[in-house]
């Protein structure tokens, strides 16, 4: 498994502002969790459902190659990192719920 955090720098209301995910032995997503900057997250995979959410594509070998200058920077993150992102999600109430909570 490799892990993988996306940042956008200048994201749409509707865009994920960060993305933690995890990526199996065929760079292909098995878990993410979205954040976004009015404060709502959203974790897909697993427990909390919604596979058809995760990327089809597989990651590219080098997520540096996801970079765009001033735009977006893709790093490979440790496992203990999204296990705690991870980790967090599960204890919230997710997404639309989380406005309430």
């Amino acid at each position: 498994m490799r892990y993988i955090l996306v940042e956008y720098a200048h994201a749409q209301d509707d865009d994920p502002v960060r993305v933690y995910s995890e990526v199996d032995r065929e760079d292909l997503e098995t878990r993410r969790v979205e954040f976004y900057d009015n404060g709502l997250w959203f974790a897909y995979g697993e427990e909390h459902g919604g596979d058809e959410a995760l990327s089809k594509a597989p990651f590219p070998a080098d997520v540096r190659a996801l970079n765009v200058p001033g735009e977006v920077t893709a790093r490979t993150i440790p496992a203990s990192v999204f296990r705690e992102v991870w980790d967090q999600a599960a204890e919230r109430p997710d997404g639309f719920m989380g406005m309430f909570f």
